[in-house]
């Protein structure tokens, strides 16, 4: 009778484990996924660092190599700039190697500093060339509309929408009409059905904000930061006479580009949602977009923190991965006729349904581990249930 009795011990010891891990993991799983995209990008995804080159024969002269310190010590400060550095001596490599590394042909003109997209450096040619100066370096480490994007994303603005006007007013006030009206619409829906997220015993309500921020093409100050957001596709420049918005968000992170025509209702709702929805639980390079070149104590942010504290897994879209430049979607020759016009926008921009394809694949990740527990459950009855008769046939 003892024996048979430690044996129903054994067996509710094991059913318990069966039963509540998957409960537990699946509560985890579910409370990761219940912070918007956003959020969880300005909390948990480090911004991916620019590299670059300071290129020179010889030696480095005494101004550049301070200049070089002060990059240097933008890169570990609090405010850290997402730049990466390192001086390279041109004679110690061959030509064919530095053309290769350059994508092209070596400056003629030496030093300079050479800056690369991040993950780009030797595959592709640098977005900036320039040669070392105290004003270049003030305008790679801090600009006014950089700070002002990250002030605001710090504070809890959701996503900063920088608007480019084209210097059409009539093109460009259009724009602006159909950006304030489809964001105040998004705002609303958002503000209607927010996030309630568990802190302790207490909850915390997320709050959202959708400012437009204008950049002009032409302002000095703001050199860098036009050219990393004109560059960041290979074909921008071509339409420089039309209105443009990339949405920032996270820690600096824009997520494609609208321009023209493709700056629709549609689109900019389609971005709003994406990154305003709840996330799935992958890689940060599996989402689209590219981080910005700039520099702030995006820390701080922790301390006001909507995540638990235990590493969660970092969120996904659903764009596949690529080394390749980014690239904005357009329609193809011959399908105009084929596609809804919304349908041809530009931006990489998930769709809703994009999005619900991810959130099915979710729940069907957390439906396996209750499958898998099950099975484990019948088993442990199926064990104790042999084992008990044995002992009642002895």
């Amino acid at each position: 009778m003892k024996t048979e009795t430690n044996l129903f011990r054994f067996y509710y010891l094991l059913l318990f484990p069966a039963v509540f891990c998957p409960l537990i993991i699946s509560i985890h799983y579910a409370h990761a996924c219940s912070v918007p995209v956003f959020r969880y990008a300005l909390e948990r995804w480090k911004p991916d660092a620019y590299k670059g080159i300071y290129i020179y024969r010889g030696e480095i002269s005494e101004q550049d190599q301070s200049f070089l310190d002060q990059l240097n010590n933008a890169s570990r400060a609090e405010a850290a700039l997402n730049l990466i550095v390192k001086p390279v001596d041109a004679d110690t490599f061959s030509t064919e190697k530095l053309t290769a590394f350059f994508k092209g042909p070596i400056p003629d003109k030496l030093p300079l500093l050479a800056i690369w997209y991040p993950g780009q450096m030797g595959k592709s040619p640098p977005f900036l060339r320039e040669t070392l100066s105290q004003s270049l370096i003030d305008k790679l480490v801090q600009s006014p509309k950089r700070q002002q994007i990250a002030e605001g994303l710090i504070r809890g603005e959701s996503v900063v929408w920088v608007f480019i006007p084209s210097g059409n007013k009539e093109a460009d006030d259009g724009a602006l009409a159909m950006i304030k009206q489809a964001l105040d619409l998004a705002l609303n829906r958002f503000k209607r059905n927010p996030f309630t997220i568990l802190d302790g015993a207490k909850r915390k309500r997320l709050t959202y904000g959708f400012p437009i921020l204008t950049l002009l093409r032409d302002d000095p100050a703001e050199y860098i930061f036009i050219e990393t957001l004109m560059k960041s596709e290979p074909d921008l420049f071509e339409h420089t006479d039309e209105p443009m918005l990339f949405p920032v968000f996270g820690r600096g992170r824009s997520l494609g580009c609208l321009f023209g025509k493709y700056i629709t209702a549609r689109k900019i709702r389609e971005a709003a949602v994406f990154l305003s929805g709840a996330c799935s639980c992958e890689v940060k390079e599996l989402n689209p977009g590219v981080d910005l070149l700039l520099s702030a104590p995006w820390d701080m942010v922790v301390m006001n923190s909507f995540i638990e504290e235990d590493p969660l897994p970092e969120l996904t879209g659903v764009m596949p991965e690529s080394d390749e430049p980014l690239t904005c979607e357009r329609p193809t020759a011959g399908s105009a006729d084929a596609m809804p016009e919304d349908d041809q926008a530009r931006g990489r921009v998930n769709s809703t349904a994009e999005n619900s394809d991810v959130h099915e694949d979710n729940d069907s990740g957390v439906l396996k581990i209750y499958a898998a527990s099950l099975a484990g459950l019948i088993l442990v009855v199926a064990v104790s249930g042999f084992v008990i008769s044995r002992r009642r046939g002895d």
